[in-house]
């Protein structure tokens, strides 16, 4: 045994652990213990003088050990003189059994008893010292049969609660010893139980003829032994002023409604049944109801679908009637699992309804909800959970104004609210909700006024297992919500509109657990706003994925936040300086490429602009046999050049004759190019210095690359300028180029101004010959 030092301790639950003996003055230092569970453990030995100084205690469960005769020592109980409840049963004591008894009885101040009744042994007379004695609870008949004679001691007891445990078979007379009894409660041990295990039980309660009872409960009743409570069992119930009938758990196939409906008009004390059906192939026991005065609580969940054999109501029912007793409140009318039901709710009438507080219609299946209910104004529970509401009525619960808790799970709410033709009519009588659980409906959206109503209380919203990804429009006012549980939806975060919602109606709780939450940089804002806010209530349960594609607990990753978030501004300034440093080095990159090329894209943008203003190049025909190329200051003697050669038959483009006033030059020069079938580049110091000069010789290079026409171009070199001098594109191009030298000196043979013309004439003519040495 743990030692305990707090002397203030008053309860002390060690259930379910593996203690093995109890030692003397093991509680010494808790003397104001007042309840103490040993129960489920491998106690074998308790001590002499182990409850020492537990003056005090009143509950001590000892079930469920190795407890044998030899464990316990004489007046072992001697100490707890305020013990009123002891449970010392399913132990070893299958011998000296009387021993046992006679330390029981020595505890006088016994209201509760929970004791074996193994082996062959009988209950000793010795307790009948226990005169407080009520509650009497006995487990473990030999096979499970009690006999007539098996209660006989307790005729000196006034017990009024029995529970019987294991029982295979009563006797008739099993029970006649307790002639004080009020509560019966008979728990069947179903592996030896048989055929006539419930009807020796039924045939037991009859010596309770006429008198008043509070409860008989009988469960356990195995599957295999599954009957129809009828006319026998009736018979029985009728004869008794029975306020609690339990039969959970007993595999009842069905009621019969002719002996039910007698045993409801015959004058009874019936306030509440609890019957769970196996199958409900007939349900016209439903309409006894009506004939009970006094029924205020009906349980009948069903365990097993709806036979499939059966016929169904008609498709087309549409308004229907159900009568119940006066005085019910409550009425569970469940199924564990979704039976299909064909039927409606158009117009459902609970005739006797003004008293119902509660109804439970769970997985009672109906085929949509285009309708409403009437009868029940004073209804504060309905679950309907289960329905197929795909088909949803504006007015399905406009009747119930005192509706305080609304369940609708797994409903298909998720079409039907979102077809709604005015969402806002759906609560709007409904203002005493507190809590609305919709959960499992497949609700991606929520009308935007479904909940826009001045509810009286707090409300309570559980929209879980959903696939929301967004919160719903709730009405913008402080301290209306109490509660929003949003678990295992889609969110991975909220949006700053979500959050400034909640900011602003302050809900007490907000659930976000099994949804797939991030923690990253791109939702800092969300979780700084989770740790300020503190709205969250499960944060110690919300697990988060991290940028690292790991999982954290949402608590654990707010512990190291700050961290976090310093992390994640270095890392968006290296993103924004990255981005920088790659747009700079592109940009470099662009300009370098585009200052080398510049020609070459000054080129192409002359051709597609000529291009949109339709200018078609000639195909064959040249409109000028040469463009002149020249300095402005050179403008006398190429005009001397131009006229000289005229002459000869040849044409040209001059800028000053041929270039249109509004056209841009470089798309004449283009333009000029394009059109003569040479280009003569009048090379000089001065030439050599003209950008126009340069421009025209790459715009001519592009275009005889472009169109095959290498042998275009004509050099004429003045000035006596070197070959180094020229223009990169020219080099470039520097075979494919027809090169004629001026004369500067017209004494140096065969270099003499007709020479020159004559050269000049022959290259225009097919330009085919280089006539340029390098120089």
């Amino acid at each position: 045994m743990p030692v305990f030092l707090h002397i203030s301790t008053t309860q002390l639950i060690l259930h379910g652990n593996y203690l093995q003996e109890v030692p003397a003055w093991s509680f010494q230092k808790s003397k104001h213990l007042k309840r103490l569970d040993l129960s489920n453990n491998l106690l074998r030995l308790i001590e002499q003088g182990a409850f020492a100084g537990l003056a005090e205690l009143t509950y001590l469960n000892l079930r469920t050990n190795k407890l044998a005769s030899n464990s316990l020592h004489e007046k072992i109980f001697q100490d707890l003189i305020s013990l009123q409840y002891l449970g010392i049963d399913d132990n070893l004591f299958h011998d000296e059994y009387t021993f046992l008894q006679v330390e029981i009885s020595r505890v006088r101040s016994l209201t509760t008893l929970g004791i074996d009744l193994g082996g062959r042994h009988q209950i000793d007379k010795c307790l009948c010292n226990l005169t407080k004695l009520k509650d009497l609870k006995m487990f473990g008949m030999h096979r499970g049969a009690y006999l007539d004679n098996s209660f006989k001691e307790f005729k000196c007891l006034k017990i009024e609660a029995l529970s019987l445990d294991r029982v295979v078979s009563l006797a008739p007379d099993t029970l006649i010893s307790f002639q004080t009894l009020k509560t019966l409660r008979i728990n069947i041990m179903s592996r030896l139980a048989n055929y006539d295990t419930i009807g020796s039980i039924f045939k037991s309660l009859k010596i309770f003829k006429g008198k008043n009872m509070t409860e008989i409960s009988i469960t356990n009743n195995p599957h295999i032994y599954g009957f129809v409570l009828g006319h026998k069992h009736f018979a029985v119930l009728q004869e008794i002023c029975l306020q609690k009938l339990n039969l959970m758990g007993d595999s009842i196939l069905g009621i019969k409604s002719g002996p039910f409906l007698k045993y409801g008009y015959k004058e009874n004390c019936l306030e509440e049944l609890n019957i769970d059906l196996m199958f409900d192939s007939r349900d016209n026991y439903v309409f006894a109801f009506c004939a009970f005065k006094h029924l205020k609580i009906i349980r009948i969940p069903h365990v097993i679908s709806r036979d499939k054999r059966v016929k169904r109501s008609s498709e087309n029912d549409i308004s229907y009637s159900f009568c119940l007793p006066k005085t019910l409140e409550q009425l569970d009318f469940y199924s564990h699992v979704r039976l299909y039901n064909r039927r409606r709710i158009a117009n459902l009438t609970i005739i006797n309804g003004s008293n119902l507080k509660i109804v439970n219609m769970a997985n009672i299946t109906l085929r949509d909800c285009d309708g409403t209910f009437h009868g029940m104004e004073n209804l504060e529970h309905l679950d309907i959970s289960g329905f197929i509401c795909k088909v949803l009525s504006d007015n399905l619960l406009e009747h119930f104004p005192k509706l305080i808790n609304l369940i609708a799970q797994d409903s298909y709410l998720g079409i039907g609210l979102n077809s709604l033709k005015n969402a806002s009519e759906f609560l709007k009588m409904n203002l005493d909700l507190q809590r609305i659980d919709l959960t499992k409906n497949c609700i991606n959206s929520l009308p935007n006024d479904l909940f826009h109503h001045p509810f009286r209380q707090k409300l309570s919203i559980i929209l879980d297992k959903n696939n929301l990804q967004s919160l719903p429009n709730f009405l913008s006012k402080p301290n209306t919500i109490e509660q929003i549980s949003l678990k295992y939806n889609k969110f991975s975060c909220l949006s700053d509109d979500n959050m400034a919602l909640l900011n602003i109606i302050k809900p007490s709780r907000v659930f976000l657990r099994g949804n797939p939450i991030e923690c990253s940089c791109n939702t800092l804002r969300f979780i700084k706003w989770v740790k300020r806010s503190g709205f969250i209530s499960d944060v110690n349960e919300i697990e988060c994925v991290l940028q690292n594609g790991t999982i954290a607990i949402l608590s654990h990753f707010l512990r190291n936040l700050q961290t976090y978030e310093i992390s994640c501004q270095t890392e968006l300034w290296i993103t924004f300086a990255s981005c920088i440093t790659s747009f700079t080095i592109l940009a470099l990159i662009f300009g370098i490429v585009y200052y080398r090329y510049r020609f070459a894209f000054e080129y192409f943008f002359l051709r597609v602009k000529m291009k949109l203003r339709h200018y078609q190049p000639l195909l064959e025909e040249f409109s000028y046999d040469a463009f002149i190329s020249y300095s402005h200051y050179d403008k006398t003697w190429v005009k001397t050049l131009h006229d000289r050669l005229q002459t000869k038959g040849f044409s040209f483009c001059l800028d000053d004759k041929d270039f249109l006033v509004g056209v841009d030059i470089a798309e004449s020069v283009v333009k000029a190019i394009n059109s003569s079938r040479k280009v003569i580049f009048v090379i000089t110091e001065d030439f050599l210095k003209s950008s126009w000069g340069t421009y025209e010789v790459e715009m001519t290079r592009m275009h005889a690359f472009r169109e095959g026409r290498e042998s275009m171009v004509v050099v004429i070199l003045k000035d006596d300028i070197k070959k180094d001098k020229l223009p990169k594109a020219l080099k470039e191009i520097w075979y494919k180029v027809v090169c004629i030298i001026w004369p500067s000196d017209s004494d140096t043979p065969y270099h003499s101004e007709d020479i020159f013309y004559e050269k000049l004439s022959i290259a225009l003519s097919d330009g085919r010959t280089q006539m340029c040495e390098n120089t």
